[in-house]
């Protein structure tokens, strides 16, 4: 059996070169980490961008807020309202899918959620929202409560990373601003 035990000391000594050989542990490093990197910059990329869409997003809301804080609401409807606050959204968003709420704030308001739009389960919109202007718009003095949101698109990460608060897989994006009209 001089075979057999050549062929025990030639697999041995095989054995021992391949554990004791490196050249390839960068691939394996790299084949362990490059997925959880590449995770990590896609969920700060997403991250990112949607605290830049929410700053464009609230800026407009103000603006939007301003016009009627300084009384220029009077000779619009509701559309052409909803108009000017898309104006002032970038095109990044689509302006059929804004949704706007104006209404006067009941003297005493301490909780808003009840005068807030409602979604389902399935982040669909219940009702349409009311939008106070022209003729029906506050007038001098009067609290004012402006919604504006959107349903911003959003993309699950490869780690579970998902954004998303609605039941359809987006992120409601929204501005409350609360003001009172200024005297003519």
């Amino acid at each position: 059996m001089p075979s057999m035990s050549k062929f025990h000391a030639r697999a041995s000594r095989s054995g021992r070169m391949f554990v004791g050989d490196e050249a390839g542990s960068p691939a394996v490093e790299f084949a362990l980490i490059y997925p959880v990197f590449i995770a990590i910059v896609l969920a700060t990329l997403q991250a990112a961008t949607i605290f830049l869409i929410k700053a464009f997003f609230e800026t407009a809301a103000q603006e939007a807020a301003r016009i009627v804080l300084t009384n220029q609401t009077e000779s619009l409807t509701a559309a052409q309202f909803q108009t000017q606050v898309c104006t002032q959204l970038t095109a990044l968003f689509t302006c059929s899918q804004v949704i706007v709420e104006l209404v006067p704030l009941p003297a005493g308001t301490t909780n808003l959620s009840s005068l807030l739009p409602q979604f389902n389960a399935n982040g669909t919109l219940v009702s349409t929202p009311s939008v106070d202007v022209g003729a029906q718009a506050g007038g001098s003095g009067t609290d004012m409560l402006l919604v504006v949101m959107y349903p911003w698109t959003v993309y699950g990460g490869p780690l579970g990373l998902n954004f998303a608060n609605l039941g359809n897989g987006q992120m409601l994006l929204a501005s409350t601003q609360v003001f009172r009209i200024e005297p003519l």
